[in-house]
């Protein structure tokens, strides 16, 4: 797996993480950030990249810093 893979897949897991902890449903969360639930399963999986402005409205919707998502610091 390349290096850019494995960063997607990290953020993707740390979205996953902080969206069921907060017990928001893929669907739900989709909606709140104007994407379709298509999109923010494949950035989940690691299979796409949010450009930065989809990456900052999951993080608000979220409650938390964006930071979060993008450091190496496991969950």
């Amino acid at each position: 797996m390349s290096g850019e893979s494995e960063k997607y897949r990290k953020i993707g897991a740390k979205i996953k993480f902080y969206r069921q902890l907060k017990n928001i449903g893929q669907t739900d969360l989709a909606g709140q950030v104007g994407i379709t639930s298509q999109y923010l399963s494949k950035i989940e999986c690691g299979k796409q990249m949010p450009s930065l402005q989809v990456l900052l409205l999951i993080a608000d919707k979220l409650e938390i810093d964006a930071a979060a998502l993008i450091s190496d610091s496991v969950v």
